[in-house]
């Protein structure tokens, strides 16, 4: 069956109010979200008494490349996960060369969980272990070398405000 433009331009529109609702990614990125995907410079939050300088991932791709393939991470470094919605999360160590400690956070930025995650060198992407949130309410994840959420004191109920301020561009 051939679409007449018109007829193309309403199922397109009807597929991405769909994709929308329904809350499906689209795998393609089209080129005019491509630039709109460009990593933000690093900001400072503050994390209980601490400093800490954070990369935002806040759109798929980012989320997606997350700390692979990095070597080292300054030990005031990290990478703030920002999600379009709040569900139970689940993260791998794929190409990762660094132990990392990651805090799950709700919406409103209260630590959900705390776990260490650890390179698994040699094992095929599919036998990864997997490190899923405790709770289903996780819109935050927060990626910090490892040990340094106990060094400063960060726990599971604790409100660090600032993330909550922090939003998706999808």
């Amino acid at each position: 069956m051939r679409w007449s433009s018109l007829g193309l331009a309403f199922a397109l529109a009807w597929a991405g109010a769909t994709f929308a609702k329904t809350g499906a990614k689209s795998v393609a990125t089209p080129p005019s979200k491509v630039a709109k995907q460009a990593q933000r410079d690093p900001v400072w939050i503050q994390v209980g008494k601490a400093r800490l300088l954070v990369e935002i991932a806040d759109n798929d791709s980012l989320r997606t490349a997350g700390l692979s393939n990095r070597q080292k991470l300054d030990w005031n470094a990290g990478m703030l996960f920002v999600f379009p919605d709040a569900a139970q999360r689940a993260f791998w160590m794929i190409d990762c060369h660094l132990d990392l400690d990651i805090a799950y956070l709700d919406g409103n930025g209260v630590v959900r969980d705390i776990q260490t995650m650890v390179v698994e060198p040699g094992v095929r992407p599919e036998s990864l272990r997997r490190y899923p949130s405790a709770t289903s309410d996780i819109a935050y994840a927060l990626e910090t070398n490892r040990g340094w959420m106990a060094s400063n004191g960060v726990k599971v109920g604790q409100k660090l405000p600032e993330i909550a301020a922090f939003k998706t561009r999808i």
